[in-house]
């Protein structure tokens, strides 16, 4: 049996109609009709999750894992608030995440009743917002279903984009006499993936370059066949971090010592991790920037674009591979990069999750060539949100899922381990130099006595209270340096079996 509740049962129909299986729950009465819903239809695999802030970074993990559409549903209030983290890293990053929040009576908005604030675009800017009504004839369920299909098309715009629907529920909340769901009209939108040439004057401009220069950030499709084409062809120097999909680092790692001029930058995907190359391309003096991505927005990175390309990257790429000339400056680069070598650590692993600052920036010179997935959450930057991202790809995952990051990181997102149905695939790496070492590293800084409490946050704590709490099996080990142990902890992380996510909490003593 269903909800007596019209909005919540076109809802969950329209789900259903629209094909989306994985959502995150989080617990309260306001969503429990929804939740019900979801439940007893059978349609949908529930992941609950008790920390709002963590669940919005569980559904990024979700989606990384399936590349398809991911609800989080949360009861009014507060709840709702605590998934702007998240819902601000999938806006950078164009995942399509659907928040559902429940919501009291709109007559009780700022009547000082429990768990109720005004939260239609309560995500704003990084969401668009679509409130729900409550349906009383047919105009309004013809109405409300209109809306709820608006909605659910709209996270293809853009490239892809979070949104958020507030679901509006009067009491009482909990009859739930509706034998079937309602039949609903899916409204479909066509988006033809017609390939449009790229324009001549685009290809004789790259084709005329001395030196062009494709630089990949922060990017989720897998386009490395065709970045290997430019690269081993000598059409252009690719610039490919950690965190870019392309599998070949050799020449982020070539950057200590010899540090390209380009004259034209094609730029493709989102953050960077490398600041100081990001600064050496703003300061060139003759460099022009194109730019290629899905998205009507004009990000001037590197101050120098004058040409975006709205196009999928991976389309375009595809085409320059194929009628870009080769050229001898790209080759006599390319030949002082270091060999490329496949570190042998990575065979069992299935992913692999970096935390923000320390552990991406060393993950970035560490690894020359990686073949596995590797993700961060680089589109705000922020320290929140590392551990549950990886915690949800692991809900999905047969086979073991690594997280590599710091200590802050860790214990800042510690909740994303409060989880019952998480198993052994999930493997945590946690450097602790019990502070946040990037503070130590920042020109300036160390001047200031606020630096170690205040600013780096020192600290005492350490992982292994957290390990028991959450039936998590520990493991700990001091080092004096992590670059010469980490393939040997790696092994040492990933070679036990285990029922429950495993920590390996690495000590290093800061320096």
């Amino acid at each position: 049996m269903f909800s007596n509740k019209p909005n919540v049962n076109l809802l969950t129909a329209l789900l259903v109609a629209h094909d989306i299986q994985e959502v995150v729950v989080c617990p309260g009465s306001r969503n429990a009709p929804l939740v019900h819903n979801l439940y007893v239809s059978r349609k949908f695999c529930l992941h609950p999750i008790t920390d709002e802030r963590s669940a919005a970074f569980v559904g990024i993990g979700l989606w990384l894992k399936t590349r398809r559409p991911v609800v989080v549903t949360v009861t009014s209030g507060s709840a709702l608030l605590n998934t702007l983290p998240g819902v601000a890293e999938a806006s950078f990053r164009h995942i399509p995440l659907i928040i559902v929040s429940a919501d009291r009576p709109e007559q009780w908005i700022g009547q000082l009743d429990g768990q109720t604030l005004p939260q239609p675009g309560a995500l704003a800017p990084f969401a668009p917002s679509w409130q729900l009504i409550e349906p009383h004839d047919v105009h309004g369920v013809q109405h409300c279903e209109r809306l709820i299909n608006e909605a659910l098309n709209s996270t293809a715009n853009n490239g892809g984009q979070p949104i958020h629907i507030n679901l509006p529920i009067s009491e009482p909340l909990f009859l739930f006499n509706e034998k079937v769901l309602p039949a609903v009209r899916k409204i479909n939108v066509v988006r033809p993936m017609v390939e449009q040439p790229l324009p001549d004057a685009v290809i004789e401009r790259i084709s005329a370059s001395r030196l062009p220069l494709l630089l990949i950030g922060q990017y989720e499709e897998d386009c490395s066949r065709i970045v290997a084409r430019l690269r081993d062809e000598h059409k252009m120097l690719v610039y490919a971090e950690i965190l870019s999909g392309h599998g070949d680092m050799s020449m982020a790692a070539l950057l200590d010592s010899e540090v390209p001029k380009p004259d034209l930058v094609v730029h493709v995907g989102g953050a960077m991790v490398n600041k100081d190359f990001k600064l050496h391309l703003r300061s060139m003096g003759q460099c022009s920037v194109i730019r290629i991505a899905p998205d009507d927005e004009l990000p001037d990175t590197f101050l120098h674009l004058d040409t975006k390309i709205c196009a999928s990257p991976k389309a375009a790429l595809r085409q320059l591979a194929e009628r870009l000339p080769s050229k001898a400056a790209v080759g006599d680069f390319f030949s002082h990069l270091p060999s490329r070598s496949l570190s042998p650590v990575f065979e069992q692993i299935e992913a692999l999750f970096l935390g923000n600052s320390t552990a991406v920036r060393w993950a970035n010179r560490h690894f020359s060539h990686i073949d596995i997935p590797v993700y961060g959450n680089r589109g705000t930057n922020g320290i929140e949100g590392s551990l549950s991202v990886a915690a949800g790809y692991a809900l999905l995952s047969s086979r073991l899922t690594l997280c590599i990051l710091g200590d802050l990181s860790f214990f800042y997102d510690v909740n994303a381990l409060w989880n019952e149905h998480l198993g052994g695939q999930l493997r945590v790496l946690l450097i602790n130099n019990a502070r946040g070492e990037i503070f130590h590293h920042l020109p300036g800084l160390s001047e200031s006595p606020a630096l170690p409490h205040f600013v780096a946050a020192a600290h005492s704590a350490t992982a292994r209270g957290i390990a028991e709490s959450y039936r998590c099996a520990y493991l700990s080990e001091s080092v004096d340096s992590f670059d010469s142990e980490a393939d040997r902890l790696i092994h040492r992380l990933t070679e036990i079996e285990a029922d429950r996510p495993v920590i390996l909490e690495v000590f290093i003593t800061p320096k």
